[in-house]
């Protein structure tokens, strides 16, 4: 796409929408683009294009910025929530979440037809990659290090993660497709839709949010009378059925039927698989439990934890050598 041609056609609409635009989104007969005043700058995207992806709150887009044509991700929030308070307000908090890591996206803002109802749109960085799980089929299936592989995708998310724990925002979403493998390297954690601030409960009351398959029990559970609290064990116990999921190759509660998969989740521990290291199963077991203060607490001792079981097995002559020095 040429940069120019975008920037003219902005400018055809007239110098006062680019300094001080009547509208913050621009759809004119017969351009393909919708235009985004966002954040002090023109954005587009055109919305017939095949999207980049699909989540929970929204559709993402391949959009640029017109200043230069710089790509971003343009995530529009699906038209049946877009009129809901409670989605509206996930919307523009997730926007406002200016955190500058190496493994989160980068936030660039939102803009709105109308504040109370009407398409939201939310602007980040883009990210050129693969997801997790599509990552670990096409590169990793059959490498004799797999195991170990996987482990070191998992170390850059429990960063993001103990950064954004740090700051109180609890993830809530976390699953393969929510971590994208960027150029063969960095690993990102996508898609804090659905966040919620700690102290922040106003979203709680409206009941279950996130993805069954990841879910756990205490968000399935969560009422406005309950004890139990969404915290950073919440994403450890997602991030640990995502570990199992990439390690194994399926979801160990996925089941035919949504009430199916949420009663495994309450019910049914990890189930066995000869492809995991027993160690490392049983820190995955640890991550999952379903009583919360069973749990790894933080990002960092599940992080730990991964490490240490990774570790070469002592051979019985050190582990002797060890009890009498």
């Amino acid at each position: 796409m040429a940069v120019s041609r975008i920037w003219l056609r902005i400018q055809k609409s007239g110098r006062e929408v680019i300094m001080q635009p009547k509208r913050h989104v621009i759809q004119r007969p017969g351009d393909p683009y919708v235009y985004l005043w966002v954040m002090g700058e023109w954005y587009c995207y055109d919305p017939a294009m095949e999207p980049l992806g699909s989540g929970a709150m929204g559709t993402v887009y391949l959009g640029y910025r017109c200043r230069n044509g710089e790509k971003v991700a343009v995530k529009r929030v699906k038209d049946c929530y877009a009129s809901n308070k409670m989605i509206r307000d996930r919307a523009r908090q997730e926007a406002s979440l200016a955190f500058r890591h190496r493994n989160l996206v980068e936030m660039i803002g939102y803009c709105e037809y109308a504040p109370y109802n009407g398409p939201i749109f939310i602007v980040s960085k883009y990210v050129s990659g693969m997801q997790a799980d599509e990552y670990v089929k096409s590169r990793l299936e059959n490498v004799p290090d797999k195991v170990d592989k996987i482990c070191h995708i998992m170390y850059p998310v429990l960063d993001a993660l103990d950064y954004v724990h740090s700051r109180g925002v609890i993830h809530r979403d976390i699953k393969p497709s929510n971590i994208m493998i960027e150029d063969e390297s960095n690993v990102r954690l996508m898609d804090l839709g659905i966040a919620r601030m700690n102290g922040g409960n106003q979203f709680s009351r409206y009941g279950f949010i996130g993805t069954p398959q990841y879910s756990a029990p205490e968000q399935i559970t969560r009422n406005a009378d309950s004890h139990e609290q969404i915290n950073a064990s919440t994403d450890v116990y997602a991030l640990g059925v995502t570990f199992y999921e990439l390690l194994t190759g399926k979801n160990p509660f996925d089941s035919p039927t949504e009430i199916q998969t949420l009663t495994k989740q309450m019910t049914e521990p990890l189930p066995d698989d000869p492809v995991i290291p027993s160690r490392l199963m049983q820190v995955l077991r640890k991550a999952t439990e379903k009583e919360q203060g069973k749990r790894f607490q933080t990002a960092m001792e599940f992080k730990t934890a991964i490490k240490q079981a990774m570790l070469p097995q002592k051979t019985w002559w050190e582990r002797l050598k060890e009890l009498f020095m």
